[in-house]
């Protein structure tokens, strides 16, 4: 054989091997039956051809080789089966019930701006337990410096540890009692009245109405940077001394905002309220120009249904002020009782505050925490009150008809008899009401909070 023969040989071969494959493909590109034997559907030259884009195949079935994916769908799939985990009732795949709260967290990683959150609840949270952990977690990760909101008075002022809190001179009115009508509720459920001075002088600080605010000598919430007074309307011949110096309060809104901003930071608020006329005062914040602030709303004896007597006006004008991304609502303890299992009558309740909060903060993303165990005394032993898991189911369904996020405190607890070994085990973290967290069960829960909301966060990331 020559040399031009050889050179043109490989190709040759290459050239028939190629014809051979392409008529056995065509000969077995459909399914028949030869002298009673079943043909298989083959594409030999499946790896090589390229075919047109494939429709309607979702993306992990292209790739199902792929370990990292098989991984975290795997994982996606185990923590939505949790009861514990935060459920989405936002029906929509392209969204979550949460999404506006998350991206206020977006925009923070990448400028400077607050993200804020409304803690509301029973006594589960008084004296800003379970809201303080989740404060600290969250300021930890995405920065802030203050512990937010505090009131003017506080009936857990000596119990409350991340501030600490002393006032003197106040007449205070709340939902649950009638306020006068000239007086208006905050965004707390209070408002709070200084006593009245015939003439104001800023050099005296004894007289009026005073109230004092040190941070607590812990971290994120030991200094803080900017100083908000909230307040309704006044009579400009009010004032008020902030740190020794005087400022009028002149506010004509039902809602007006004094705001103080240091370049230095601060420790201390040492106020005393001079006033002439009748003004309400619902609470200072303090914060820092960036970061996440948590703001503890508790209030004893409330079911939740009550916010609806807090006006809308209220509200929208707070909004206005602070800007809440998330409003947390943790009610029902008060409403759980061992001989009722019908809670249809909380459901309608419920529903109507919902929507009212709605209403008036429509950009802020809202998060329903369940009741939690509660130990129930039957026949001498404690057991769960068997009036929490339909207290549960109630609002999971309101959760849902609103669209909320939803978490079950129960789950995360333990479910069935957890309160019990949480007061009765070897660490205490709960009570002896076999009702209420101590300190160690308020962290505890606060950091499992945190981390199911970071997890969703990072579940809403993903999918986006």
């Amino acid at each position: 054989m020559n040399e031009k023969n050889k050179i043109w040989q490989p190709f040759t071969i290459l050239l028939v091997a190629t014809s051979v494959l392409v008529c056995l493909s065509l000969f077995f590109s459909s399914e028949f039956n030869l002298f009673g034997f079943q043909t298989k559907k083959v594409s030999l030259l499946g790896d090589i051809l390229v075919k047109g884009a494939v429709k309607n195949v979702p993306l992990p079935s292209l790739i199902v080789n792929d370990s990292i994916i098989i991984k975290d769908s795997v994982a996606f799939a185990q923590r939505k089966a949790d009861p514990a985990n935060i459920l989405d009732f936002d029906i929509s795949d392209s969204t979550s019930s949460l999404a506006n709260f998350f991206e206020a967290l977006n925009e923070l990683k990448k400028t400077k701006r607050k993200v804020r959150i409304a803690y509301f609840g029973d006594s589960m949270i008084e004296g800003d337990l379970i809201s303080q952990d989740l404060r600290s977690y969250l300021q930890n990760k995405f920065g802030g410096y203050g512990v937010g909101f505090v009131p003017i008075t506080s009936i857990v002022y000596g119990f409350r540890t991340s501030v600490i809190h002393s006032f003197a001179g106040w007449t205070t009115y709340n939902l649950l009692d009638d306020a006068p009508k000239n007086h208006s509720l905050g965004i707390s459920g209070y408002c709070f009245v200084p006593s009245i001075v015939a003439n104001a002088d800023s050099t005296n600080q004894k007289l009026g109405s005073t109230v004092k605010y040190i941070a607590a000598n812990k971290k994120n919430i030991d200094r803080f940077y900017e100083i908000k007074l909230l307040y309704g309307k006044s009579d400009p011949k009010n004032c008020v001394i902030i740190n020794g110096k005087n400022y009028c309060l002149n506010g004509e809104k039902e809602v007006n905002q004094l705001s103080i901003k240091s370049q230095s930071e601060m420790k201390v608020v040492n106020s005393c309220f001079q006033c002439k006329s009748p003004i309400d005062v619902y609470g200072y914040s303090l914060e820092s120009d960036s970061g996440v602030f948590v703001d503890n709303f508790s209030f004893r004896g409330n079911s939740g249904m009550p916010l609806t007597k807090i006006s809308s006006t209220i509200y929208s004008q707070t909004q206005d002020c602070l800007q809440y991304d998330l409003i947390i609502l943790e009610y029902g303890l008060n409403a759980v009782s061992p001989k009722v299992t019908d809670y249809s009558w909380y459901e309608r309740g419920m529903n109507n505050a919902v929507k009212y909060l709605q209403q008036c903060f429509p950009n802020t993303s809202i998060l329903l925490v369940s009741v939690g165990d509660k130990g129930y005394r039957n026949d001498g032993v404690y057991e769960t009150d068997p009036g929490v898991l339909p207290m549960i189911e109630t609002q999971k369904r309101i959760a849902k008809k609103n669209k909320l996020a939803f978490w079950s405190l129960y789950d995360a607890m333990g479910g069935n008899g957890s309160m019990v070994k949480w007061v009765e085990g070897d660490t205490a973290l709960a009570n002896k009401d076999y009702t209420h967290f101590n300190f160690k069960g308020a962290h505890k829960i606060g950091k499992l909070f945190y981390d199911k909301l970071i997890s969703e966060y990072a579940d809403y990331n993903k999918k986006r």
